[in-house]
């Protein structure tokens, strides 16, 4: 096959190179400057002795705290935080994405812990809609724009990130600021990191315990995971060394779910009981007959961060990052023969309807190894001008999924299988952003920023029939998909304070995206067929702008307007597979002519600040041209067609409130909380695009037909909140309780899918409550303990929930 070429092609490491030279002038003044300074020091010493002394207190003192991204670019967009104090205090967190949960309109769908497919839902997107938000960890993009909430290419890498090593978590809500690509119209997280100012090392052990119990199958589940970190700064050099193993083991994720079959049992057919009756998502009558994807997951993590300061105010950093995982998803059969056998293969008998089970029942395994590098170079003067370059990467060195398609009694030995591959598929990231602050004049005082952006996202996913599900890599092959895309950012804001307390920014981006290589292969009657598909081009402009009156001291309100672009990901456009699992078929349709999303958002804000806290009131309103959705449709057999379409438009407006006080009363009393009401509705979308959207079996779904227009987008709940209530009685001693609520929300874009406590909906209403304590018992050691979900909700979305689940952690730093 020719690869082709996009219009204006960029090498990455090329760029970034050319820009660390571009800026070099800048380093060699601020390098000249500092020097100039420690010769004027150095006079001064001779001629008054102490002040040597006075040098020596000074390189001692620790380095002024870093500002959040927002504080040294001054973006336009209402922020949410949580500290490391309050996460240590209020949240059982065992992985990165729990420290978020407590945080206004934001819904984590994270399954089990370990689980690598946790994307975020925002104000006026769910989590099937992953890609329109983005996420950092110190400037390194955590975010896996290769697809959108598809599994491996399209959930956030927050095993990259550990609870521990985080100082502080910022959420930026709306697509407002110019610094940042369209894949903001939700929101953006910045997660910063702790680097050590001295020496200094810690441990830290946590375990879990599940009481599970759906469809009355009562089971524990438990989790450990053990980490390290290890760190030191000597003169100009600093660094730390962060280290975790994790060995999980999850509720179950799937059921076997086929509708109630209308073939009449044969004498030969095994009479079994034990089939659970139910109703699928659409409310057609069904049976469970067992459960899938019980997850034992073992992973590995290892991260180094260096960084270097060449003068007080010039400073690099490299951050490299692996991790690996090994895990193997197991099932459990409900059905039992006579004599009280497990039974899980052949044809059976239930109710006098036969049922042929084949490899319904089947085990997983993933293999992956994942490295990420970051790079970053900037100057912190906080004077005229200030700039920032930055570079990512992001390897799937390994990344294996292999399935038995043998029948249970062979799938622990070396039987045929299939095995999908990502190994080879990642991405790269490239930003030079720069701040000028020319002063005050006549019109005002002026902030300006400005910057460049490249990514290049690579898609390498071929599929084989293996003669060893276990050991073989390659075999025969099923299905290949391949392709690129690639965006180039300009960007440019303007924070005007144009009058005492008024401030006027505006700010605009351009990008150019390509998609390219697009590759697609299949099996067809003994021979390979190809597709090679169009190469594309885009190029969009997108202007934002928010206008910030201060009255008084305690009350700021602020109007934001942002337009965005969100491309279709390499995913979405060319992956096109199909995975049997268990016997069960899921297709996944890629599509080469999507339109890009184009949002544009609006946010009327107020905010009352206290004493000790603050109190906001949002009014928020966002409209999606073209967005993009992988509708899935069902089959009688239990298996999925997911089809990538354009949805003509999305309406969303909505009202949030968010506050927080410490010392409430009493001294040591500090609460928080958030409520957020949406009506998102789907406003255009003809019957025929609501047919393609929604195809599948209609046997499985009556209704999947019918139009969408009217009906409530998917995955946004109308109603979401959360609350915490801590208190501190002593130094050493700190209690919490929180609650988190979500009304219900639809999984079809037609809303068809009424019954929503079930596998495969969308999901129900649920209230949960979670409770933690910790105590410091010495300077350097302290044990928590907590419950989350103690009053036992039982949470469907699409998938079941942590039911119950204790939680323990004794932690030692030094």
């Amino acid at each position: 096959m020719t690869h082709s070429k996009p219009p204006y092609p960029l090498n990455a490491t090329r760029a970034l190179i050319c820009l660390l030279m571009a800026a070099s002038p800048l380093v060699a003044a601020e390098t000249g400057q500092n020097a100039d300074k420690k010769k004027a020091a150095a006079g001064s010493a001779k001629a008054v002795p102490v002040m040597k002394e006075m040098k020596v207190t000074e390189t001692a003192t620790p380095a002024a705290k870093t500002p959040t991204a927002k504080e040294r670019y001054r973006l336009p967009t209402t922020t949410e935080s949580v500290t490391s104090d309050k996460i240590e205090s209020t949240v059982n967190a065992m992985t990165a994405e729990d420290t978020i949960k407590y945080l206004p309109s934001i819904q984590v769908r994270k399954r089990y812990i370990g689980d690598t497919n946790a994307p975020v839902g925002w104000r006026t997107s769910g989590t099937g809609a992953s890609a329109r938000g983005l996420i950092y960890a110190d400037g390194i993009l955590l975010s896996s724009l290769l697809g959108n909430n598809n599994g491996n290419t399209g959930s956030p890498r927050w095993n990259m990130v550990a609870p521990s090593e985080i100082e502080r978590v910022d959420v930026m809500y709306g697509p407002f600021s110019a610094a940042h690509a369209g894949n903001s119209i939700g929101g953006v997280i910045d997660i910063t990191t702790k680097m050590p100012e001295k020496f200094e090392a810690g441990a830290d052990v946590k375990s879990t315990w599940q009481d599970y119990g759906f469809y009355g199958k009562n089971k524990m589940f438990d989790s450990q995971e053990y980490s390290f970190n290890v760190g030191d700064r000597y003169k100009d050099f600093s660094f730390r060394f962060d280290a975790s193993h994790l060995d999980s083991h999850s509720q179950p994720i799937t059921f076997n779910n086929p509708l109630v079959s209308t073939t009449a049992a044969t004498a030969a057919d095994k009479v079994v009981t034990g089939a659970v009756s139910n109703l699928n998502g659409a409310g057609v009558p069904a049976v469970v007959l067992g459960e899938g994807y019980l997850n034992h997951t073992v992973q590995d993590n290892f991260k180094w961060k260096l960084g270097y300061d060449f003068t007080p105010t010039v400073h690099a950093a490299y951050t490299l990052g692996l991790w690996q995982n090994d895990n193997n998803a197991g099932f459990n059969s409900f059905l039992r023969d006579s004599a009280g056998n497990v039974v899980d293969s052949g044809r059976v008998n239930i109710d006098g309807k036969r049922y042929d089970l084949g490899s319904t029942f089947a085990e997983t395994r993933a293999e992956q190894m994942h490295w990420s590098h970051g790079m970053n170079l900037k100057s912190d003067t906080g004077g005229i001008f200030d700039w920032d370059l930055s570079g990512s990467v992001v390897e799937y060195g390994t990344d294996l999924s292999r399935t038995s398609t043998q029948a249970p009694a062979l799938a622990a030995n070396n039987g045929a299988g299939t095995v999908t591959s990502l190994t080879g598929t990642g991405w790269h990231t490239a930003d030079a952003k720069g701040i000028w602050r020319p002063g005050v004049d006549l019109l005002g005082k002026h902030e300006v920023s400005f910057g460049f952006h490249h990514d290049l996202y690579n898609l390498d996913n071929p599929q084989y029939t293996v003669a060893n599900w276990q050991s073989s890599d390659i075999g025969t092959i099923n299905s290949n998909s391949q392709g690129k895309t690639q965006t180039e950012g300009y960007w440019m804001q303007d924070a005007w304070d144009f009058a005492k307390n008024w401030n006027l920014t505006l700010g605009g981006r351009v990008e150019n995206w390509h998609a390219y290589d697009g590759l697609n292969q299949s099996l067809t009657g003994g021979s390979l067929k190809s597709l090679n598909q169009a190469d594309r081009n885009e190029l969009e402009f997108s202007p934002k702008a928010k206008l910030t009156w201060k009255p008084m001291e305690r009350v700021q309100t602020g109007l934001a307007v942002g337009q965005a672009y969100r491309f279709a990901t390499v995913t979405e456009l060319f992956q096109s597979t199909t995975v049997t699992t268990g016997g069960v078929t899921n297709i996944a349709n890629g599509n080469p002519n999507l339109k890009p999303e184009e949002a544009l958002s609006s946010e009327l804000s107020g905010e009352y600040f206290l004493d000790q806290g603050k109190l906001r009131l949002s009014l928020f309103q966002e409209r999606v041209k073209d967005a993009i959705y992988t509708q899935r449709g069902f089959l009688a057999t239990g298996g999925t067609v997911n089809s990538a379409q354009n949805v003509g438009e999305v309406q969303t407006y909505g009202v949030e409130f968010a506050g927080e006080a410490s010392d409430v009363g009493i001294q040591g009393l500090d609460l928080s909380g958030n409520a957020t009401w949406t009506d998102s509705r789907i406003t255009e979308n003809d019957v025929a695009d609501a047919a393609a959207l929604a195809a599948g079996n209609t046997a499985a779904n009556p209704y999947a037909t019918q139009p969408s227009t009217g009906k409530r987008q998917p995955r946004v709940p109308e109603w979401r909140a959360s609350a915490t209530i801590a208190y501190r009685p002593t130094d050493k001693l700190v209690t919490s309780v929180s609650g988190r609520y979500s009304s219900s929300q639809f999984g079809q874009l037609n809303n068809s899918d009424t019954n929503l406590a079930t596998y495969a909906s969308g999901g129900n209403s649920y209230f949960i409550v979670d409770l933690r304590t910790k105590y410091q018992v010495t300077k350097q050691v302290s044990a928590s303990v907590g419950i989350d979900n103690v009053n036992n909700s039982e949470v469907w979305l699409y998938h079941p929930f942590p039911s119950r689940t204790y939680f323990a952690q004794l932690k030692y730093n030094y």
